[in-house]
């Protein structure tokens, strides 16, 4: 009997269920608090929440320990800006949450943030070297050689000056 098969299907459905971080019971909890089945949908399958579902998830009385566990487990994917975080407050939602949402925008801002450019470091004349016998010099637009064509009746020759 070949059991690849039954390996690369159980494979599967550990690597699909592997991010579900509620068990049933809570899930219902969280189902029978009023929130919609697209919020249950997405704390199941382990997705981010937005600020919004984190208004929804407080004002259908969830508590607070599980969108923290849904916080910690699949952090966000935005900077939280100050209307969001003024929208959080107005709903009430708890300081514990807050402060969860503020370390995890932070650290997207920290991993998927573009660098700050150091205007000292940046190279100037970012053009390649070529290839020159008297050694590499830049060639920029600003501050290179003139090249002049002299026809001599036969092939083009450039000088340079």
């Amino acid at each position: 009997m070949n059991s690849r098969p039954l390996l690369a299907s159980l494979f599967f459905s550990l690597l699909f269920t592997g991010c579900a971080t509620f068990t049933d019971a809570e899930l219902g909890l969280i189902q029978r608090s009023g929130v919609s089945p697209r919020l249950v949908n997405k704390m199941e399958s382990g997705r981010e929440l937005t600020p919004e579902d984190v208004i929804e998830l407080t004002r259908r009385t969830v508590p607070d320990r599980y969108i923290l566990r849904q916080i910690e487990d699949a952090g966000v994917d935005y900077v939280l800006s100050p209307e969001d975080f003024k929208k959080l407050q107005q709903a009430r939602v708890s300081p514990a949450v807050l402060d969860a949402l503020g370390a995890a925008s932070d650290d997207f801002a920290s991993h998927y943030a573009a660098p700050q450019a150091d205007m000292f470091a940046v190279d100037p004349y970012p053009y390649p070297y070529y290839e020159d016998p008297y050694g590499p010099r830049r060639y920029s637009p600003i501050r290179g050689s003139i090249g002049i064509g002299v026809s001599t009746g036969g092939p083009r020759h450039w000088r340079r000056h």
